[in-house]
């Protein structure tokens, strides 16, 4: 099992892994959004519906494949409190019943992709 995402373990991903899942949040993100991944990944500042995207990416790294404040930061090129923004921004936004069923469908999904990751074969995966 994978040691970060295994709720019996406690020993975190490296840095490397936590940077894998934060570009499969951007991928399930920017593919749900219909934006290009190139610019969410893009370090400066962006039209709204990028952003938007940018910050559902972070929100499901950071809520759903549990990866640090931190982490999230270096691998999204932002600072931990930039992430942090961005999940409080995406929780604020969920008392919209059309946004919140939107985000739970995007939670479903990366939840889904998660177990995945949690199954022998995908073990080679963040290898």
């Amino acid at each position: 099992m994978l040691p970060a995402l295994d709720p019996g373990k406690d020993r975190r991903l490296s840095a490397q892994e936590d940077a894998k899942l934060c570009r499969v949040a951007i991928a399930i993100a920017a593919v749900f959004l219909d934006i290009d991944p190139e610019a969410i990944e893009k370090p400066n500042r962006s039209l709204a519906p990028v952003c938007e995207a940018r910050h559902v990416a972070m929100y499901i790294a950071h809520v759903v494949f549990q990866v640090s404040l931190i982490r999230s930061g270096m691998a999204f090129g932002r600072d931990r409190t930039s992430i942090a923004h961005a999940v409080r921004r995406i929780e604020d936004r969920r008392d919209d019943p059309e946004f919140d069923a939107r985000i739970g469908h995007l939670e479903r999904l990366a939840h889904l992709v998660r177990s995945a990751l949690l199954e022998d074969s995908a073990r080679n995966w963040l290898a």
